[in-house]
């Protein structure tokens, strides 16, 4: 019989992994002063597989302590006991050397064999990732942002790597292509960055790189890059694309990054979802865009879209070229059902009507296309 007045203690004997799930679920800083709960949860927070420093635990150690965040990292990364398969990193308002960065990377590459998923957002831009880094054999979710990406000559890729995200990662065209071919298993592969970020001859021949992709996000400075050169009709191959977003691309003021998209679109008959966020143009910008009569894509150059469920379009203007488009998406895609506008801020009502009645007039493939208009 439990002692009269004593209260109740649910939690010292509780399973192991019913405990350390629990301390999973929760930011890292409170997981570690769990220790002090009981006798048996004293060492349950260095077993954590999953270890998260984002920007509230930054934000926690910049108002609690007076060392740097990437210190505790280090220290708990000293003290942690168990398996790690998932860690995330975030470099937060603070400066951080590289050599912590470094070392934070060889402690990880010690248990090379059960990490999973990397998160690495350190914004060195002109930091180059150590030897260790390369160790990580057993990944299949990768992020890394603000870093240089040259793996030594001998490297082989990540052969488990589904999931891929470089965000303002310094790498060359020819680095790319190796790295990209030597992860077969690569599915979902998000890229942004700019010329300052990728260098060399990116041209379509890394959109032949990209053929086993499913799932591409990725910033118009790529595709512009693809549309410096000679743009094909179309790829010597299909490429198995199912979801497209791009962000940041401006088909009014470029001709070739309009072409660009289409061959990309053209390549993936596979296609399921595309999603385009246009860059916003200023009022006083727009009558520079490129000549109405200047684009013109035609029904030869297009295939039918079976697939083509999801078109959103995100800061649309009415704008010829744009919609000419979304006119032969339209017409290409039988088995679409949604279509998403989202209104461009410097967009009045009056213009806003006359494009949707100038959509709804267009012949659609689909009988059950719905048309959906919203603001910013």
């Amino acid at each position: 019989m439990e002692d009269q007045g004593l209260p109740l203690d649910r939690i010292s004997n509780l399973p192991s992994n019913i405990a350390i799930a629990i301390l999973t679920l929760m930011p890292i800083k409170d997981a570690f002063k769990t220790s002090i709960l009981s006798q048996s949860w004293r060492y349950h927070c260095v077993d954590i597989p999953k270890l998260t420093f984002d920007y509230t635990f930054h934000a926690s150690v910049a108002r609690n302590y007076t060392c740097k965040g990437a210190h505790i990292v280090y220290l708990i990364l000293l003290l942690h006991q168990g398996q790690i398969l998932d860690f995330s990193f975030v470099n937060f308002r603070q400066q951080i050397s590289r050599w912590e960065i470094d070392q934070i990377i060889i402690h990880l590459s010690r248990r090379a064999a059960t990490l999973k998923k990397l998160t690495l957002c350190i914004d060195l831009r002109d930091h180059k990732l150590s030897l260790a880094f390369f160790k990580l054999q057993q990944l299949m979710f990768l992020k890394l942002q603000g870093c240089v990406f040259q793996p030594p000559v001998t490297y082989k890729g990540f052969s488990k790597l589904v999931t891929l995200s470089f965000n303002n990662v310094c790498i060359t065209a020819e680095v790319f292509q190796r790295f990209i071919s030597s992860c077969p298993l690569l599915k979902d592969f998000t890229l942004f960055g700019d010329e300052s970020h990728l260098t060399g001859c990116w041209n379509s021949n890394i959109l032949e790189c990209l053929s086993s992709i499913d799932r591409l996000c990725t910033s118009s400075y790529p595709i512009k890059c693809f549309a410096k050169n000679v743009i094909p009709q179309k790829l010597p191959a299909p490429l198995i694309l199912k979801h497209l977003h791009l962000v940041g691309a401006s088909i009014l003021r470029e001709i070739n990054l309009f072409s660009a998209i289409c061959l990309v679109i053209c390549s993936s008959p596979n296609i399921e979802t595309f999603i385009m966020e246009h860059m916003h143009i200023p009022d006083r910008l727009i009558t520079q865009a490129v000549p109405q009569t200047a684009i013109n894509v035609t029904d030869e150059q297009w295939v039918i879209l079976h697939h083509l469920r999801l078109i959103k379009m995100i800061n649309f203007i009415n704008r010829k070229a744009g919609m000419n488009f979304l006119k032969l998406m339209l017409a290409k895609s039988p088995m679409l059902k949604d279509v998403h506008i989202v209104i461009g801020k410097n967009v009045d009502i009056h213009d806003e009507i006359k494009m949707l009645k100038e959509l709804l007039r267009y012949p659609r493939a689909s009988t059950r296309a719905e048309i959906r208009f919203e603001r910013l």
